[in-house]
């Protein structure tokens, strides 16, 4: 895979950086772009491009020759403990080559902080202890906010469409509590095979995104979405796991890269934000698109039964179908508690806070619960006797002789 040197241009009010790749599928231009009022954070070295198409190099076992310059501790990191670190999670992957025209030993890290901000609990915690806490020190308090476009919120012109909605709904707040927000737009996803979906890479791509920053951002706060709990590199579908190990694999020498709030459990983080009223009109959890979050789906769940719980969540009536929820607590609260729906760790950080608070799951909702595992062995007789029909009918229609 050859990356051309990138080119900086500003077009219709944007500041667009480019850099053509030569790959196995022919040429076509990576680009990234943020609004022109924020030209000054924009790089103009090899380095987004570089971490951003690493997995798919290594996907297509490609080595990478790059024609512009490149960060020496990124050249260093990536080179090796990285790519050993991305073929645990994903194996398939293959060692490939790095092959730089120039590597960048020095850089001084430019004053801005930044983080990126989703409206969701992992980015609010962030704000909860480096933006409202006043015994942040300066040097971590973000001067912006950013929000990505890298795969997260779907693909091609539905996406895009996705992004911006996303962003208008989240940009009063933002402009209320006085930060920048950068609006970071990319094709990167379309460089991304199936294999390689979003929740399996956001990390690389993420930061991609925040490298491109490093002409006037020196520190970048990435919010963490486990705790140290589950850290670990082990094959999975989902990257999160290995943030804390993989994330100060991916700084350079113009920025430095954290992760952070892997300290808490994900209901501590819940409560953090619930104690930010900023939040209530705001917090966005959901899966789904759509102006306020469905009450349905497993991060909805998992937030209102917490909030549920700590009696807080009443402050969230405008982003939350209340109503809804209450009419179906005990179906809810039963979805939750089966293994499908809520992972172990979680699952037991709200019996865990249950207990804090003295609160009892309701009976209607545990019995649903237990006689769901009970019946367990007649549904999966019914889909073993199920799956056996289809195979004798597939065996029977086939033709003979």
């Amino acid at each position: 895979m050859k990356i051309g040197k990138p080119g900086i241009t500003v077009e219709n009010n944007t500041v667009v950086y480019r850099t053509e790749v030569e790959s196995a599928d022919g040429r076509r231009d990576l680009w990234f772009r943020v609004d022109a009022k924020y030209a000054d954070l924009v790089t103009d070295s090899c380095d987004p491009a570089l971490l951003g198409l690493l997995m798919p190099a290594m996907a297509n076992g490609k080595d990478m020759h790059l024609s512009g310059p490149i960060s020496e501790r990124l050249y260093y990191n990536l080179s090796g403990p990285c790519q050993n670190a991305f073929r645990i999670v994903i194996p398939t992957l293959q060692q490939i080559s790095i092959r730089p025209s120039e590597l960048l030993s020095q850089g001084k890290p430019a004053p801005g902080v930044a983080t990126g901000f989703s409206g969701g609990i992992d980015s609010f915690c962030v704000l909860a202890d480096h933006f409202y806490s006043p015994d942040c020190p300066p040097g971590f308090r973000p001067t912006h906010l950013v929000f990505n476009n890298v795969g997260s919120h779907g693909h091609g012109a539905d996406g895009e469409r996705i992004f911006k909605g996303r962003y208008n709904r989240l940009a009063p707040f933002v402009e209320r509590i006085g930060l920048p927000f950068v609006a970071l737009g990319s094709n990167l996803d379309s460089f991304y095979i199936e294999e390689l979906h979003f929740t399996r890479t956001h990390t690389p791509r993420n930061i991609a995104a925040a490298l491109l920053l490093q002409g006037g951002i020196g520190r970048y706060l990435s919010a963490s979405s486990t705790d140290y709990r589950a850290a670990a590199l082990y094959e999975s579908q989902y990257i999160a796991s290995s943030e804390s190990i993989l994330i100060p694999l991916l700084a350079s020498e113009s920025m430095d890269i954290l992760s952070v709030g892997h300290e808490y459990r994900r209901v501590d983080k819940t409560l953090k934000v619930a104690d930010i009223p900023d939040s209530y009109e705001v917090l966005d959890v959901c899966v789904r698109e759509g102006d306020r979050n469905c009450t349905d789906c497993k991060k909805c769940l998992r937030t209102t039964i917490a909030l549920d719980i700590a009696g807080r969540l009443d402050n969230y009536s405008e982003r939350f179908d209340l109503a809804r929820y209450r009419a179906q607590r005990n179906k809810l609260l039963s979805r939750f508690l089966r293994k499908k729906t809520g992972r172990g760790i979680l699952r037991g950080e709200v019996r865990a806070l249950a207990k804090e608070y003295g609160w009892r799951v309701p009976l209607p909702a545990r019995l649903r619960t237990w006689l769901y595992k009970a019946a367990y062995p007649v549904r999966y007789l019914h889909k073993l006797l199920k799956r056996t029909a289809k195979k004798i009918l597939r065996k029977d229609n086939r033709p003979r002789g």
